[in-house]
């Protein structure tokens, strides 16, 4: 078996009142992994929580959905857990998953559950299995034909770095803590993210209106052609700009920042200019927008993109920021575009940029109301943007403690 050897035996970052060297510990000697399946017919275990690797956020330990085994309508072959044991994930190790049980309930097959013996808190080693030693470890030992696992022996065989018990406490409450920030600005993220949602579904059905600076109501909106608010320039590349590619997420990026390199043909003559506010409508299918994503450029700059997108100019950058933003939901952007579209062989999108163009929304022609939507709609993206940046932030800083704080 493979076990991972180590020099430092002492962490860089410590608490002051410990001391003394960590010793390396087989992992079997310190839990026990639960071995044997459940009766599937005990009726009990049909109301029990039922967790799936694809249930559990990678690197936090975070349960992000949560199913009863009634639900997923199976329970051959499933393990029971119980509360404060340690359930990893057996496959694709490099995914770094696992859970600390508050709750007795059931796991799939792909998953261990552990018990930690009296020399080792619970807390420490859901860090020690979502850790890049075991990841590391088990990458080493999963390489195999088909998808990456590890198996019950293999990872018995695991050495981990082991201070006391008190030691252990201390460095997982204080982990604890951090890891409950990342779980507020999560939520927080998420709330801003709902509110938005909601914010948009009642601008476009008119239950939220704005007035001028007078206090009287805008005019009413219009149903219009896309047509008539955005225009094909059909610019060019001019030989001195960045190819950019399109983000469900992040919109307009760099292709090699956040690709890693360029997918650019050789010569790029033929690639469309995207000026900055421009809309761009991709026209290739993407996780939930199996009909292509519709963003607008917010780089400060003129970049190019695939001579297969379309790109267009809206009538005033406000307008542009409200239609990316209300085509930021799969829903609307699908019962747009789902009435046009013709797919051909290998799933590919047939549309000509003119029929992207001829159907109709409800929107502010009011060049004023658009101004003030946009400014409101940026206000909460900012918000948002924000409160990204913490979680980012929290996330980096505790993966940087991680590596300090264990040998």
């Amino acid at each position: 078996m493979a076990v991972l050897k180590d020099k430092r035996k002492v962490p860089m970052l410590r608490f002051p009142a410990f001391e003394g060297e960590w010793k390396f510990t087989r992992l079997l000697d310190l839990v026990s992994i639960v071995n044997g399946q459940v009766d599937p017919k005990v009726p009990p275990y049909h109301s029990y929580v039922l967790i799936a690797p694809n249930h559990i956020e990678s690197e936090s330990g975070r349960i992000i959905e949560k199913v009863t085994a009634a639900e997923q309508g199976a329970i051959s072959g499933k393990y029971l857990f119980e509360s404060g044991d340690v359930v990893y994930s057996k496959i694709r190790p490099y995914l770094m998953k696992a859970f600390l049980a508050d709750h007795t309930g059931l796991c799939s097959a792909d998953m261990y559950p552990m018990r930690p013996s009296v020399r080792m808190s619970s807390d420490f080693l859901l860090a020690i299995m979502l850790g890049k030693r075991l990841t590391k470890y088990a990458n080493t030992v999963s390489y195999r034909t088909g998808i990456p696992k590890i198996n019950r022996d293999e990872l018995g065989e695991f050495h981990l770095p082991l201070p006391s018990l008190p030691e252990q406490q201390k460095i997982a409450a204080f982990l604890t803590t951090i890891d409950t920030r990342i779980q507020q600005l999560s939520r927080k993220v998420a709330l801003l993210e709902q509110y938005k949602k909601g914010v948009m579904q009642q601008l476009f059905s008119q239950t939220i209106r704005f007035k001028d600076e007078q206090g009287r109501d805008f005019p009413d909106w219009e149903e219009v052609r896309l047509g008539e608010v955005l225009h094909e320039h059909k610019s060019k590349s001019e030989g001195t700009e960045h190819v950019f590619s399109v983000s469900v997420h992040k919109g307009l990026v760099n292709q090699i920042e956040h690709l890693g390199r360029s997918f650019a043909a050789k010569s790029t003559a033929h690639y469309n200019l995207v000026k900055p506010h421009d809309i761009v409508y991709t026209k290739s299918p993407t996780g939930d927008f199996p009909y292509g994503i519709i963003k607008q450029s917010r780089v400060a700059e003129n970049v190019i993109v695939s001579p297969l997108y379309g790109v267009f100019s809206p009538e005033t950058p406000a307008l542009g920021y409200i239609l990316n933003d209300y085509f930021e939901s799969s829903v609307n952007t699908h019962n747009y575009l789902h009435s046009i579209i013709q797919k051909g062989a290998k799933n590919t999108i047939n549309i000509t940029n003119s029929t992207f163009l001829s159907k109709s929304l409800k929107l502010p022609r009011s060049k004023e109301e658009q101004q003030r939507i946009a400014n409101f709609l940026t206000a909460i993206n900012e918000k948002i943007e924000r409160t990204q940046l913490r979680l980012q932030y929290t996330q980096t800083f505790k993966r940087g403690l991680l590596q300090q704080m264990f040998v």
